[in-house]
């Protein structure tokens, strides 16, 4: 008869780490609360001090007030009052945008869904309910404990720009934009130009790029990569937990291409279809459409991804002979997003990322409107307001 517990079974028997363990792993941790809830910010803050965290900062936000900031980067978990939103790919999206890819980023609200909790979870962001789960916020720090340094659970988002035609500056629109979308923003960014795209990027990015598929630092947090043939739309790696921000160009004109349409949407958040005045590009472009409208009808997911059509005048636009806008918006049934106007010489081409077409197309992509100065100084303060009592 034993009549005493064995303390070694005792202990294994449970994967749970006791509260000692995790105070010892945690409570140097220091952790934003993003609420202007007086209540929920209590409640919170009481479920950080049981466990000894207390270097914690109150930033008076909602979730739409969010704006990308190197003030982020103090923090090693990020705790976000989204009050009752429930739209789980628009939030992912926004916390891309905003919020550094390596903090924990832990989603309090009402919505109470588990395709939504699970939704979020794929893409690396916990969510909790506010009235039955916020004693969980300890688990989750733990689990970025164990995580080795550097890594991140988290998934940044992936914007994939898919050209209907070869030749039609596909490639030169992404980079245009990529660069205006890394001056807007200090997170690590990677572009990736697809093997069935022209391998131009070391004279879009005027510099050497190697053509073997490593990785290059181009600067302001943008890394390049250019796809090889072998390993072409090969993305098992893009969840990494190392980018807030993949961008990937690929060419839909080739047959070959379509047999990874479904996959690559699937993956992306937002899919751009560069079309340009060619009647062989905007059908390409309808024939991705009728695709996407026949996939959403099994894969529900699709629902909440962002189709936008993005018309690239890649020559001179000849208004006597060549299709109008209006004329490719009804053969594709559905408006032309955005226009980008011929670029007439190589000065200006240089300069194209600066041009209002480009911060445009940015802009629909990080959600970031380009502010003046006074605007940005009204939000950082924001950053630095703090309870009395820290």
């Amino acid at each position: 008869m034993q009549l005493f517990g064995n303390k070694k079974d005792t202990d294994t028997s449970s994967n749970a780490p006791s509260q000692e363990f995790v105070v010892g792993r945690i409570s140097g941790y220091k952790v934003a609360i993003v609420s202007k809830r007086v209540e929920l910010i209590e409640k919170v803050r009481s479920v950080l001090f049981l466990y000894n965290i207390l270097g914690m900062e109150i930033i008076s936000l909602t979730l739409p007030e969010l704006k990308e900031t190197p003030n982020w980067n103090q923090f090693d978990a990020i705790i976000i009052d989204i009050q009752n939103e429930d739209d789980a790919e628009q939030i992912s999206e926004n916390i891309n945008r905003c919020i550094p890819i390596q903090a924990t980023t832990i989603l309090v609200g009402s919505y109470d869904s588990i395709q939504f909790s699970e939704f979020l979870l794929k893409k690396g962001i916990y969510f909790l309910l506010e009235n039955s789960q916020l004693e969980k916020i300890p688990e989750i720090l733990h689990k970025r404990s164990i995580t080795p340094p550097g890594s991140s659970q988290r998934v940044g988002s992936v914007i994939t720009f898919l050209g209907t035609k070869g030749g039609i500056g596909n490639s030169s629109l992404v980079v245009h934009t990529i660069k205006k979308i890394s001056d807007l923003t200090n997170y690590p960014l990677l572009y990736i130009q697809g093997a069935t795209t022209s391998s131009n990027a070391d004279f879009l990015f005027e510099m050497p790029i190697p053509d073997d598929g490593s990785l290059i630092d181009v600067g302001h947090s943008l890394q390049v990569k250019v796809e090889t043939n072998e390993k072409a739309w090969n993305y098992k790696d893009l969840n990494s937990g190392e980018f807030n921000i993949t961008i990937i160009d690929q060419n839909m004109g080739l047959s070959s291409s379509f047999k990874h349409f479904e996959e690559i949407i699937a993956f992306s958040n937002i899919i751009f279809i560069v079309i340009n005045r060619d009647p062989y590009s905007i059908k390409v472009a309808k024939k991705m459409l009728t695709e996407i409208s026949r996939a959403t009808t099994t894969n529900f997911d699709l629902l909440n991804k962002r189709f936008l059509i993005c018309l690239n005048d890649n020559v001179p636009y000849d208004k006597k002979n060549a299709l109008r806008d209006s004329d490719i918006e009804d053969f594709l049934e559905r408006k032309i997003d955005f226009v980008r106007k011929f670029v007439p010489s190589i000065d200006k081409f240089k300069k194209a990322s600066d041009s209002a077409e480009i911060k445009e197309i940015a802009s629909a992509i990080i959600g970031n409107k380009v502010m003046n100065g006074d605007q940005q100084k009204t939000f950082f303060p924001l950053l630095k307001k703090k309870k009395s009592d820290f």
